[in-house]
């Protein structure tokens, strides 16, 4: 791994015809331009983009409610609500075109208008949580737990528990106890999500309550805390767009040392060397987003960690040059996506893939 003060090459291409019908990698100069330019310089704003549109409606739904409060919202380097401000950052890559082409060739996929207000919905949960001071309460902590509990990234899920709602993928209710209220929040806000009927029987039903409890109390009198200034805005970040990337990818980069550990499973599922005429490594990489995408969604496990797992996989099954049948394509799949998923809910319980 290169030190993080010297990060490796993040390319990204444009393929553009030939005469032969294969693709070239070039960069247009458009694009070119954008990835070098410094953030800060790009003078983004919300007005004018689909996010007003989408601000407009959270308002909308907090006000249906009966919420008054409704929180400022930013462009900032991710989605966020600063720990105790009841403001709310988005990625700013959404409010132009031409980045979230970028995001969705670098950052591994856009999000959806449907993502967007899911994530909205969870902000605005954290806000009205910090606008209030919920957290402080002893009715929010019998609840929800101890917010001051450590905050951890690797958290390990409990898959398809009832004590929790289920909204953003990868169980992430379960991560800390003001995800669990926002989340939960999230939930009782969307129109027509019946959470009484949806969550009749399970734990977190009492949870909802509370919500709808809270706000019949709240939502009409005006914030404990008035305070709504942004933590890091666009007009903050220094870096160029393509350094931006870098970084995330430096974050989020996973180092397995797994060396020859899955290679027989590896010839249990494909041919040998020239045994077929297709390279297994292409059926591999072909699977990768949509087996990244749902293995982190029902596992748990990180995006970073499953994401080094499949790029390992697609490494070794390409050296030892092993091949595939176009007919056997869909058996491979299935059988490589109950490795991948095996492998990560062991590394979700004994934190590693494997015991030595």
């Amino acid at each position: 791994m290169m030190p993080p003060t010297q990060p490796g090459p993040l390319v990204l291409r444009e393929k553009h015809p030939t005469e032969h019908g294969e693709g070239r990698g070039r960069l247009s100069p458009q694009r070119e331009a954008l990835l070098q330019a410094r953030i800060k310089d790009l003078s983004l704003r919300l007005a004018g983009t689909p996010l007003e549109r989408h601000i407009a409606q959270l308002h909308a739904e907090l006000e249906a409610k009966g919420i008054s409060f409704k929180p400022r919202c930013y462009l900032s380097d991710e989605w966020g609500c600063p720990s105790g401000v009841p403001v709310i950052g988005l990625p700013f890559y959404l409010a132009d075109p031409a980045l979230l082409s970028i995001e969705a060739d670098l950052g591994g996929g856009a999000e959806s208008e449907a993502e967007i207000l899911m994530y909205l919905r969870h902000e605005a949960g954290h806000a009205f949580n910090y606008a209030y001071r919920l957290y402080e309460t002893d009715e929010w902590l019998r609840v929800f737990g101890d917010y001051s509990r450590p905050y951890r990234d690797d958290y390990k899920p409990q898959p398809f528990s009832r004590r929790y709602v289920l909204h953003i993928s990868g169980w992430y209710a379960q991560k800390h106890p003001d995800e669990d209220f926002a989340e939960t929040f999230a939930v009782w806000l969307t129109p027509g999500s019946d959470w009484r009927k949806r969550y009749q029987g399970w734990g977190a039903l009492k949870k909802l309550q509370y919500v709808e409890d809270i706000v019949q109390r709240l939502g009409r009198t005006p914030p404990v805390v008035q305070l709504a200034e942004p933590d890091f805005t666009t007009e903050e970040m220094e870096g160029t767009v393509l350094e931006h990337y870098r970084q995330r990818e430096l974050d989020e980069k996973v180092d397995l040392e797994l060396r020859n550990a899955f290679d027989q499973a590896l010839e249990e599922i494909f041919e040998g060397p020239g045994e077929a005429p297709v390279r297994a490594d292409t059926l591999v990489q072909a699977e990768r987003q949509r087996l990244l995408s749902l293995v982190s969604h029902y596992s748990g496990v990180s995006r970073g960690v499953v994401r080094a797992l499949l790029d390992h996989l697609a490494e070794r099954t390409a050296a030892m040059n092993l091949t595939l049948h176009p007919d056997d394509s869909r058996e491979a799949g299935m059988r490589l996506a109950s490795l991948v998923t095996v492998l990560t809910m062991n590394y979700l319980y004994t934190d590693r893939f494997f015991e030595e």
